[in-house]
């Protein structure tokens, strides 16, 4: 039996299943500062930045889906040794692959840590006053904890749980924001300079990583569903929430107001009032579908390592449960590393540069291998024939 014909019975992901797994690990802390990093580059036009941050990670998650189209059934960690390798000498394969998994799945390890910090400053600074930050995030850990001792299809059935009870209350807050909106203030657009335009997409970009997870959840689709579609409805759904939040956050402050909080998506939901009174804080309600937005996004990232980890290793679910109890240890120190707000928004930054790292030259960097590849092949081919 052939590797691929070894993992069809896991071949069970829906489109649908696929849309919840990327849409709800996109959808995470950069709900809170998005308003006030875009307007920070394009001012006014900071809108822009999530439709324009969509396309470039479009090419990006296009590129990703070819590759497990080429290697169906695979993993990343799984098809690496034959994109750098052959059939001859699968050990350089393994050797010039290693490299490559090792920035991937160190860069999803970090990016965990920072997500899940920011989600224990925002808890703590704005709910639970008196709650020690180690105390939120040792609860996050554990739920995660508790989700990476399952198989693939239970982390899908998760998401798609999760999925309406995030994406229907952010659409409903977002739209409900508008109540007090001055769209003057999303005037004039047409005065921001190519550097500025360069810098606002990068911050639209940024707040698209997480669908890197897709390395190795697309090997678990279903046969002859389209990945593509799936990725482009994905990238839709959060690009509308995204733009309506920075409409909003821009015709409600104006952008020099952004600039003085921290975290204006929170504050544009304390300005926001349900008719009729219903919700009198509705920041409250808002964060507890925030909670289960980062919860997504923080178990789906930390999965992924893990279980990168179970495959390169070729051991069975009982190791990838003990490498989650043992690098939620670390993870938890690391998270604790940034003295302050700023310093956290100091490692953010760098994590975005990495996450374009990841994201677009990886991919691009194996399809190039791939066509030399097929090349020098081809050619042997022909000489052989000759």
């Amino acid at each position: 039996m052939s590797r691929n014909e070894g993992h069809s019975w896991h071949q069970n992901l829906s489109m649908w299943q696929q849309i919840c797994l990327m849409t709800s690990t996109l959808i995470g802390v950069g709900v809170l500062t998005l308003p006030r990093t875009t307007s920070s580059k394009l001012f006014e036009a900071g809108w822009i930045a999530p439709l324009i941050g969509s396309a470039g990670a479009f090419v990006s998650l296009w590129l990703i889906v070819k590759l497990s189209k080429r290697y169906p059934g695979e993993t990343f960690i799984e098809y690496s040794h034959k994109v750098w390798g052959s059939a001859s000498r699968p050990w350089v394969g393994k050797v010039f692959s290693f490299p490559w998994i090792s920035i991937y799945l160190v860069y999803l390890y970090f990016s965990t840590a920072i997500v899940s910090r920011v989600f224990g400053e925002v808890v703590v600074t704005s709910v639970l006053w008196q709650t020690p930050l180690e105390a939120m995030l040792m609860t996050m850990f554990l739920l995660v904890f508790f989700l990476c001792m399952h198989e693939v299809e239970v982390v899908a059935r998760v998401n798609e749980l999760l999925f309406p009870f995030i994406i229907l209350p952010l659409l409903f807050i977002a739209l409900a924001s508008f109540q007090k909106a001055e769209f003057g203030n999303l005037l004039p657009i047409n005065h921001v300079s190519i550097r500025s335009m360069a810098e606002g997409v990068y911050e639209g970009i940024y707040s698209y990583s997480g669908f890197e997870i897709m390395f190795v959840f697309f090997a678990y689709a279903q046969k002859n569903t389209n990945k593509e579609l799936a990725g482009f409805y994905s990238l839709l759904i959060a690009a509308l929430i995204y733009m309506l939040i920075v409409v909003a956050g821009i015709s409600v402050f104006g952008y020099e107001e952004l600039q003085r909080v921290t975290w204006p998506t929170l504050e544009l939901v304390k300005t926001t009032q349900v008719p009729g009174f219903i919700l009198e804080r509705l920041e409250s309600a808002f964060l507890a579908v925030w909670v289960s937005a980062v919860f997504t996004t923080v178990a789906n990232a930390f999965y992924v390592v893990v279980y990168s980890l179970r495959q390169l290793f070729r051991k069975g679910i009982w190791f990838q449960r003990i490498m989650a109890a043992i690098l939620l240890v670390p993870l938890f120190y690391f998270s604790l590393i940034p003295q302050n707000i700023p310093e956290v928004f100091q490692v953010a930054s760098l994590l975005g540069l990495s996450s374009l790292f990841i994201n677009l030259l990886i991919p691009v960097v194996y399809w190039v291998a791939i066509l030399i590849r097929d090349m020098m092949s081809k050619r042997e081919e022909e000489d052989v024939d000759g």
